[in-house]
């Protein structure tokens, strides 16, 4: 058995998913509290307003290849 989850809007419109599948319940669970934990999270709009950011200077934040 595969788990997955969906975030949905009041509209009951999807708004994001797993992406991936998770072969046990807990994994998922502990994806979905991520999500949930993520209200501080960076947004990012485009690349090109991060070029005009710090954050390319930030520590593990981009790694050079």
């Amino acid at each position: 058995m595969e788990w997955r989850w969906q975030l949905s809007g009041d509209d009951g419109k999807k708004l994001a998913d797993s992406g991936a599948s998770y072969r046990e319940k807990d994994a998922c669970l502990e994806s979905i509290a991520l999500v949930k934990g993520s209200d501080e999270a960076i947004v990012l709009e485009n690349v090109t307003s991060l070029m005009d950011t710090e954050l390319l200077q930030m520590p593990g934040f981009f790694r050079q290849h």
